[in-house]
């Protein structure tokens, strides 16, 4: 396929591509611009929590300044919320970011054990894939004058592992690489994963995303996913982390 001048293929994974695949999952979560962690801390700084942290400061210098209360205590009042509110607020950031570093490490993730045992990938003798079963995974592979080169830019799974369902699914793993947004490639692995889908009777995919990517929530919902539910990390409440679930029924 060629589009805007860039030529890709999109086939089933093979076990060659399991060091690229894990890499490009690992850069678009959490280690380059556009990715799921530049989002979050680009977008943190607007959110509510962050904004009670700026209110508070501001008041707690205006209370310790001199024209707030003459009396010492307020002024120690003052200075220790301008301190703790500034401390929470970089706290946050940290804690955010650390969130996102951990997601984007392939050792977190079960799936990343073995990607072709997990997905049900079976390489025939001569390097091609097919899948045993209703779980998929799929790569984009760069073309340099119409041959492969062996470059993965783009990938994306589907996994029935977890749904007592038989005919629910989820969307996973989807990566584009920065050099090949905007140019078709994640709309034509996500048709991939349909005609799958239809062929195997699954009329239900679920995916969780961040809510700070924009353009990756508006990329899905352009496809029909709706907001089921929000998340947020276990036994961190306070971390706006910002995970959404959505599905979209076939």
């Amino acid at each position: 396929m060629s589009y805007n001048g860039v030529d890709f293929y999109i086939r089933p994974f093979q076990r060659r591509d399991f060091e690229q695949v894990k890499n490009l999952s690992k850069l678009c979560i959490g280690y380059e611009r556009g990715s799921s962690r530049w989002y979050a801390l680009r977008g943190s700084p607007k959110r509510l929590n962050s904004i009670i942290c700026y209110a508070v400061f501001a008041v707690g210098l205006l209370v310790a300044s001199p024209a707030g209360p003459a009396e010492l205590c307020y002024g120690i009042a003052g200075i220790a919320a301008a301190v703790l509110s500034a401390a929470f607020f970089l706290f946050h950031r940290w804690q955010l970011s650390s969130a996102f570093l951990h997601h984007a490490n392939p050792a977190t993730h079960a799936d990343f054990s073995d990607i072709a045992v997990h997905y049900g990938v079976v390489e025939k003798p001569d390097g091609t894939s097919y899948f045993t079963g209703k779980s998929g995974f799929w790569v984009a592979e760069r073309l340099v004058d119409g041959k492969p080169n062996g470059e993965v830019v783009g990938c994306v799974g589907l996994d029935d592992r977890y749904r007592p369902d038989p005919h629910h699914a989820e969307l996973r793993r989807m990566a584009v690489s920065s050099t090949m947004q905007r140019k078709g490639l994640g709309r034509h692995l996500i048709e991939g994963v349909f005609h799958h889908v239809q062929e195997h009777n699954i009329n239900t995919i679920s995916l969780q995303t961040t809510g700070y990517s924009t353009s990756a929530v508006g990329f899905y919902e352009r496809f029909g996913w709706k907001l089921v539910a929000h998340q947020s990390i276990p036994g961190k409440p306070w971390l706006d982390f910002r995970l959404g679930e959505y599905r979209l029924d076939i």
